[in-house]
């Protein structure tokens, strides 16, 4: 069983991210990582939460869109360093390219899922937000990835996505993929279930799931 984040600890961190200290946020982590605390539980009880509650103080007006973007950067940072400082010798040798749809630029989400497979042993190239759809197909032609994530949290881009999955899978019909993003929860997942090999993720809990199921260690 995981070790949990206090929730001191957790308070501490949050406040400290409210202010913009990048500093004491990023000690936070590394005494974390410092005491064996998982990467899965510094994404979901640390990152993703304290990002969640910044998200619901700006909708009560409460956070500013300058104040919710400071955290954003920071928290950013802290995926890259937690990610790293996790990194062992246990490099499994697979690829995955982890990328967003055109027009989607919320990327932290996409972020963490890059870093957790890192922690996992695999080397990952991240491509980012607002990617255009022919230059992910040219990664995927290039690279030849084990495994291709796709991040789209706004359902106004589903069809995007669509677009971007039939693209790889003319090309590629036996490439896995994985899609993560508030776009297609509550069910909205069906339009999936046409192509082979393409899975949606929920959260962190899931692609360890997934991972122990297709990509066992």
């Amino acid at each position: 069983m995981s070790k949990m984040i206090p929730e001191a600890v957790y308070q501490h961190y949050l406040n400290e991210l409210l202010d913009g200290d990048k500093k004491q946020c990023a000690q936070i982590v590394l005494n974390l990582i410092a005491q064996k605390i998982s990467i899965k539980e510094i994404y979901m009880e640390l990152f993703q939460r304290s990002m969640y509650r910044i998200g619901e103080m700006w909708e009560r007006e409460k956070c500013s869109v300058a104040g919710e973007h400071v955290a954003t950067k920071i928290t950013e940072s802290l995926i890259e360093l937690a990610s790293t400082s996790s990194l062992g010798d246990d490099d499994n040798g697979k690829l995955a390219l982890i990328t967003c749809v055109d027009k989607e630029y919320h990327e932290l989400g996409a972020r963490m899922v890059a870093g957790f497979l890192e922690a996992y042993g695999w080397r990952t190239i991240f491509i980012g937000s607002n990617t255009p759809q022919s230059d992910i197909q040219n990664f995927v032609r290039e690279k030849k990835p084990d495994l291709v994530g796709i991040s789209n949290n706004f359902y106004i881009n589903v069809f995007r996505l669509i677009k971007l999955i039939q693209a790889i899978k003319e090309e590629f019909p036996d490439q896995e993929i994985i899609v993560g993003g508030q776009a297609l929860a509550e069910g909205r997942d069906g339009q999936l279930s046409q192509y082979n090999n393409v899975h949606y993720i929920t959260c962190l809990n899931g692609l360890e799931k997934y991972l122990a199921e297709r990509h066992p260690a």
